[in-house]
């Protein structure tokens, strides 16, 4: 026990150190984490249960340390992340495995210490991305893995969802930029991956979606993507989603709308764009599982929602 304890408190120092004194604080906990792991595993038998509380004892110690500083809580995060699967890798079975438990044990120890769990879900799953991509492991399966254990750990402790959602496919955005993947494709991806856990989860999917969808067009400005490309894309990733755990297809579909309005009018797009955008690529994913579907979906977003018309962009190409 003294040594795991030695552990954490040794992390703890060292990130405090790291941060404070680093220009790129990613970079900086990447180095400082992987290190102490490859460190602590070195010339050990460490397996299973005995290797995953190290992990955890680095992850504490890695947060608690973020915490005492208070700031670059994103780029902290994502660099543990990264950290810690790069340095286990030697001896992971899973490299998904060690993703979703890492960035759970990152949620719940972030809630423990009075963190910021949006910019920590955040630098969670930038740090799942650039590790996967880097191990040469599927981008997408790493992504459903993260969003799964960031929801889920964010509703064991009260997190607010809408924020974690948004501040989720924002990471992904800013990733699939650094590592070259498409970055439409990657936030609609792990759009549909957050609004599937948050239903598996019994968590409120309209926050979810709505919160989605503002970071979806949040994201695809900041990396310089088409906004109502990734729109339309999201709002088709979540009725997807919606419909493969036998979710309201209709509310996902209304939901979406309202959150294309909200987040256009935070980036200044044009909110009648954005809101077609949302109502055509939820339709068109409905029309494609069914023609009962589609039906639920067109009488969700036709008229006026959020005080702004709605018009449905057809034919479908």
């Amino acid at each position: 026990m003294t040594d795991e304890k030695s552990l954490i408190v040794k992390t703890k120092e060292g990130v405090v150190e790291a941060i404070q004194g680093a220009g790129d604080v990613t970079n900086a906990l990447l180095g400082l984490v992987s290190g102490a792991l490859v460190t602590a595993l070195k010339g050990t038998k460490l397996v299973g249960a005995e290797a995953a509380s190290l992990v955890k004892d680095t992850i504490v110690g890695s947060v608690r340390g973020i915490a005492e500083v208070g700031q670059e809580v994103s780029a902290a995060a994502k660099g543990v992340i990264v950290g810690v699967v790069t340095g286990t890798k030697e001896i992971a079975e899973s490299t998904l495995e060690t993703i979703g438990k890492s960035v759970s044990t990152l949620i719940h120890t972030t809630s423990e210490v009075g963190g910021d769990l949006g910019q920590t879900a955040k630098g969670a799953m930038a740090g799942t991305i650039v590790a996967a991509k880097e191990l040469g492991v599927s981008v997408t399966e790493a992504i459903t893995q993260a969003s799964t254990s960031i929801i889920k750990g964010g509703k064991q402790v009260g997190g607010e969802l809408a924020i974690t959602a948004k501040e989720t496919i924002i990471g992904a955005a800013q990733a699939a930029k650094e590592v070259g993947e498409k970055a439409i494709e990657t936030i609609s991806h792990t759009a549909g991956a957050v609004v599937k856990a948050t239903a598996e989860v019994g968590g409120d999917v309209g926050s979810s979606v709505r919160g989605s969808m503002v970071g979806a067009l949040q994201g695809a400005k900041e990396v310089g993507g088409t906004v109502l490309d990734a729109v339309a894309g999201t709002a088709s990733a979540m009725i997807k989603s919606t419909a493969q755990v036998g979710g309201d297809l209709a509310s996902t579909a209304k939901n979406a709308v309202e959150g294309a309005i909200e987040g256009a009018k935070a980036i200044g797009v044009d909110t009648a764009e954005a809101a077609s955008a949302a109502a055509t690529g939820a339709l068109k994913a409905a029309g494609d599982i069914s023609a009962s579907a589609g039906k639920q979906v067109r009488d969700a977003v036709t008229g006026t929602i959020g005080g702004v018309k709605v018009v449905i962009k057809e034919p479908f190409k």
